[in-house]
């Protein structure tokens, strides 16, 4: 979940001295007709939910395969530079900073209790490991290609309007679903598919409201619907199919999934719990065209189709921002650069309460933050402080 529609999850769902009656009764009501799991959830929600790792029960391991990141003594990256990025990050309530570049861990700071083996919510940058999944299952021939329709698999969605919805259309956000996003109500959408404990079935029963292509809309149930294709697709769970694909080809450390409840489905769409230095691994495969030591884990065909702007919105690609958000479109997505990327190419995965990946492949860098929600944050800083330095600015 990122931007402006999750600003409340990040900080509390709901706070309970600030609940009014109308809001517990709605509560109450839902808890009835659900169960208290979610009430639970929602009265408990921590302050700190990027890094607060034992809130989120049950987690389901996806196993890894881990190997070292190189870290390299010296960088042409000179150290008055890497020192400001890295004040920048300490007084933006960060709680980890790595930059990767030429392929070497050339920065890794730590604030607080993080370690570099320390895990956190990367909230919705895992919605970027789920389209690198949907990329693998078509090269492997599971799923004919994104431009399927999702009813193919969904078969729930044949006789409704929902058919004419493709995989492309979920990816790029423009499948015309309803978007219930507003998380002061617990019974939205968003709300439910968080809390609750049947994710699946929540995002499943999501009607359309208009015909698919016709609007950009961040819309978390989109990515959910994603992973259960997958899973359908293939007959494994999500974590088993995340695991043996993508995670122990990376040579990544063991890693997490919240589950909705246990031996339940995973929350695909907002809650991965890795090291930083595994997203960094992530950062690193996409710069590298899809392989780790030269062997290819994701087609670089993909990799190619993922960083093309959807034909609604020129910053957005298949679950991966393309450019600085500088201009505000109110209830699309909020402003979070104050100016440009000044390396044209630079992507990046965003995650609610600002984390990051941002990765610069003319400049073969990878930049990580994570952390909690800073007071203020501008995505061009830390970037472009780099790319200025590596150009001799």
């Amino acid at each position: 979940m990122t931007s402006s529609k999750t600003s409340l999850i990040s900080q509390r769902i709901i706070k309970i001295g600030t609940l009014t009656v109308g809001i517990l009764a709605s509560i109450a009501g839902f808890a009835i007709a659900s169960n208290w799991t979610f009430i639970r959830r929602v009265l408990t929600y921590p302050e700190d939910p990027i890094t607060n790792v034992d809130w989120y029960q049950t987690l389901e391991t996806v196993a890894g395969n881990p190997d070292d990141l190189i870290q390299k003594k010296s960088s042409s990256i000179d150290r008055d530079t890497l020192n400001q990025i890295t004040d920048y990050a300490e007084t933006s309530n960060s709680s980890a900073l790595l930059v990767i570049h030429q392929g070497q861990l050339v920065l890794e700071r730590y604030w607080g209790e993080f370690t570099p083996s320390s895990t956190f919510n990367a909230m919705s940058m895992s919605k970027t490991i789920t389209a690198l999944l949907i990329g693998i299952a078509i090269d492997q021939g599971d799923l004919e290609s994104e431009l399927e329709p999702v009813a193919n698999y969904i078969q729930e969605w044949s006789d409704d309007k929902r058919h004419k919805i493709t995989i492309q259309d979920l990816l790029y956000m423009q499948s015309g679903l309803r978007n219930q996003d507003n998380t002061n109500n617990p019974a939205s959408d968003l709300v439910k598919m968080f809390a609750g404990t049947d994710v699946d079935a929540i995002a499943l029963k999501i009607p359309a409201v208009q015909e698919p292509k016709q609007a950009f809309d961040y819309n978390n149930a989109n990515t959910q619907i994603l992973s259960e294709v997958l899973e359908r697709v293939t007959g494994e769970r999500y974590a088993d199919y995340l695991s043996n694909n993508l995670w122990k080809p990376l040579q990544a450390d063991n890693a997490n999934l919240w589950l909705d409840r246990s031996q339940g489905n995973p929350k695909a769409f907002c809650c991965l719990f890795a090291t930083p230095r595994d997203w960094a691994r992530i950062g690193q495969l996409l710069l590298d065209q899809g392989k780790v030591n030269n062997k290819q884990i994701v087609g670089s065909a993909w990799l190619d189709k993922m960083i093309q702007p959807s034909p609604l919105e020129a910053k957005y690609g298949y679950h991966i921002w393309l450019q600085a958000r500088t201009q505000e479109k109110p209830g699309v997505y909020d402003k979070t650069a104050s100016k440009p990327f000044l390396a044209k190419d630079t992507i990046y995965l965003d995650g609610a309460s600002r984390q990051r990946v941002y990765i610069v492949p003319s400049l073969k860098l990878v930049i990580v933050r994570v952390g909690e929600k800073p007071e203020q944050w501008d995505d061009s800083v830390i970037p472009n402080t780099l790319v200025n330095s590596l150009l001799g600015n």
